[in-house]
């Protein structure tokens, strides 16, 4: 483990910037996440900031805390909030509306709906406001489909389950593939992703999206050791392993089944990584090599992004969220880009905005081999 507590007065000091959150919530809508909510009509606006003297909702925000992170996990934001005097009354359970982050240059949302109001003395109120994630996280489904590519798949569950997605024709098609009870409809998305080669997380606007994690991408932002990076945390681990993933065998037709065409009934294997632990990972959903080396490298990835992880506390980045690509300077031992996994934005009036950034180098996995199974590898 690394670890990096940086002076401020080492370098010279970045402009200072005034970081504002905006409030913008509609009453109804009973839970469920239609599209978009950057503008709501009829809604209750606000503005908070370290200084402003709007009178509004936002102006009795006391501290927020959102976090966002991919799936399988749901995005959260807590909100402590009073209610001004003159202004408009607190959102209820069921409102539906977006949080605005701003800070220099850099914006943000966060479309979603109020989940859980909590009051206490003095008018004080602790809100909850989730997006479609949790709406994900608490449908079950029992629903097969065949023929049909994971992204397909995705957007078919996530609509309905009441969210909107954007996978579209992500992967290869699937022979079959089986949503269950067994898991949650946001749990066989984060599986769908994984079977695409991709990560899935909510956008600004509460849209499901497929992240590609082998692209580089631009850099949304630089942190500087004794500029912009306030204190950073690298830790690494033992390599990520081994994997196999067991797809299905042939089917009764032949379709996509690299078995068929070797006259072969077992399953078909693709193994990737090298050393310990090796793990295997049985995926009957699965009857291409393809698909199944894309199964694999995702897996691998994810266990190399474990193998290096870093933390790094920054003030005020709305623009980082899962799956962006921020640069990191000056520290010699974290300098390079890095992909976001998870950020917790914290905001209050007493000590300002700032991210606390879960990440991962952008190369981690991307250069593990996969064993196709042999006389195999130009198949389509």
């Amino acid at each position: 483990m690394v670890l990096g507590l940086l002076d401020a007065a080492a370098s010279t000091q970045p402009a200072l910037t005034q970081p504002t959150v905006t409030l913008e919530f509609a009453a109804g809508g009973g839970g469920g996440l239609g599209g978009a909510l950057g503008e709501v009509g009829g809604a209750i606006a606000g503005l908070a900031g370290l200084g402003t003297g709007t009178a509004a909702l936002a102006d009795g925000l006391i501290a927020l805390t959102l976090r966002r992170d991919l799936a399988p996990a749901v995005d959260v934001a807590e909100l402590l909030l009073v209610r001004v005097p003159g202004g408009p009354d607190l959102p209820a359970p069921g409102d539906q509306g977006r949080i605005g982050l701003a800070a220099g240059d850099q914006s943000a949302g966060f479309a979603c709906a109020v989940e859980l109001v909590e009051t206490g003395a003095r008018g004080l109120a602790r809100l909850t406001a989730t997006n479609g994630g949790r709406l994900l996280a608490q449908t079950r489904v029992d629903r097969s489909y065949a023929d049909q590519a994971p992204g397909a798949i995705i957007d078919d569950l996530a609509q309905r389950a009441g969210a909107t997605s954007a996978a579209g024709g992500a992967g290869q098609n699937l022979p079959r593939y089986v949503a269950d009870g067994g898991r949650s409809v946001l749990e066989h998305i984060a599986r769908l992703a994984a079977t695409a080669g991709r990560l899935a997380a909510f956008d600004d606007a509460g849209e499901l999206t497929l992240i590609d994690d082998t692209a580089t991408g631009d850099s949304v932002a630089t942190f500087a050791a004794g500029e912009t990076l306030l204190d950073f945390r690298v830790v690494a681990r033992e390599g990520a392993g081994s994997l196999t993933v067991d797809g299905a065998g042939a089917s009764d037709s032949g379709g996509n089944a690299w078995a068929w065409l070797r006259k072969e009934a077992g399953p078909m294997s693709v193994s990737g990584g090298d050393g310990l632990p090796q793990r295997r990972l049985a995926a009957p959903w699965v009857r291409s090599p393809q698909t199944a080396a894309d199964l694999a490298g995702a897996h691998l990835r994810a266990q190399a992004r474990m193998a290096a992880l870093g933390r790094f506390l920054v003030p005020a980045a709305p623009a980082v969220v899962p799956g962006a690509v921020f640069t990191i300077a000056g520290t010699g031992t974290a300098d390079g880009t890095w992909r976001a996994l998870a950020v917790t934005l914290r905001f209050d009036r007493a000590t300002g905005m700032t991210s606390e950034i879960e990440a991962a180098p952008t190369g981690a996995g991307a250069g593990l081999p996969l064993g196709l199974p042999a006389g195999l590898g130009g198949l389509p």
